[in-house]
């Protein structure tokens, strides 16, 4: 049976090599147990993992199929090939320090790409024993499949993530708009869509709280616009609600901070003055009144009636202040309006 290129001749066990490239000279002979037995040879030459020998050079001395087929090199290639050639560039100078005899260890295990001769790489797992003869004997496990199946994992892993954070933002997003959606329901609750005011709910709690607060006293304003219908009758209820929001902002702007304003229905509204005396709440009901009397601060002129009630806020009789305010406010109306009544 005639002899490849390069293949091993053995003599007195010990492989010797021909028939290397003209160009790397030929490498010292090494000694590799078992080269003469059959059974070897085959198991060598049949591995399912590419198999090579290095000399202390780095050259390889010997491969087999396996190792031909990993690296795309052809049996006459293959030997006297720098086994740094099969590093990448950026890897070769690992590869230089990987080549260096471990000391007192005598196998490493790592993973690389292999550079094949056409440039394509191949992801691989090499385990490097040294022989007592300097020679190194590396084995090669092709583990692209293993890479390939941990990317198509990472990439599923990368895919559910994405997915579960769209997921939880849509969650988040279904949260936040639920909170808005309760801030607005009780926003309306407590509130007059028109003007923004306190509807009678939300000025009972804010008369209660005034009672709770208040040292000096609490006072209630109760107004009611003159000839308000007149206005709706006549310009029609889009004119009518411009004068009721324009009522609500002169209102803010002439009250304290520490009052609440409330509409209580169509031209109705109501103020709870807290921490206020008898004569206080006196005045700040005629500063309403001129407020709303003055013919600059409307399109149309509006007038109002007003009853002022008092009370010390030891007295938590609050029905007992509403009713007089509202009973003020009457007697200011049949008066002809305009005017502010104290109870």
């Amino acid at each position: 049976m005639a002899q490849r290129a390069g293949a091993p001749i053995s003599r007195g066990g010990a492989a010797t090599f021909r028939g290397f490239p003209r160009s790397a000279p030929a490498p010292r002979p090494i000694a590799l147990p078992g080269d003469g037995d059959h059974l070897f040879r085959a198991l060598f030459e049949q591995a399912a993992d590419g198999i090579v020998l290095v000399d202390e050079e780095g050259r390889i001395v010997l491969a087999n199929e396996r190792c031909t087929e990993l690296m795309g090199y052809g049996p006459d290639e293959i030997l006297g090939l720098s086994l740094l050639d099969t590093y990448l560039p950026a890897e070769r100078e690992i590869g230089r320090l990987r080549l260096r005899p471990l000391g007192d260890r005598s196998t490493l295990r790592f993973e690389r790409m292999l550079l094949r001769k056409d440039g394509a790489t191949l992801p691989i797992d090499v385990s490097t024993s040294w022989l007592p003869t300097g020679a190194r004997l590396s084995i090669f496990h092709d583990i692209s499949a293993r890479k390939a199946a941990e990317e198509a994992r990472r990439l599923e892993d990368a895919r559910l993530e994405a997915e579960l954070s769209a997921v939880n933002a849509a969650l988040q997003k279904i949260l936040a708009d639920q909170e808005t959606l309760q801030a607005e329901l009780a926003y309306r609750a407590l509130h007059d869509p028109l003007t923004g005011l306190a509807n009678r709910a939300m000025f009972q709690e804010r008369l209660d709280y005034a009672f709770r607060v208040s040292k000096r006293g609490v006072a209630v304003v109760w107004m009611d616009l003159d000839r308000f219908k007149e206005v709706n009758d006549i310009f029609g209820h889009e004119v009518g609600d411009e004068m009721l929001v324009a009522v609500a902002d002169r209102l803010r702007d002439v009250l304290r901070e520490s009052d609440d304003i409330a509409r209580l229905g169509g031209d109705e509204f109501a103020v709870v003055l807290p921490n206020v005396v008898e004569s206080e709440a006196q005045m700040i009901g005629e500063r309403i009144l001129q407020a709303l009397t003055n013919r600059d601060a409307f399109r149309l002129q509006v007038g109002a009636s007003l009853g002022v009630a008092w009370q010390p806020s030891t007295d938590s009789d609050r029905a007992s202040l509403v009713r007089r305010a509202d009973e003020a406010m009457y007697r200011a109306k049949a008066l002809g309006g305009g005017v502010s009544v104290l109870s």
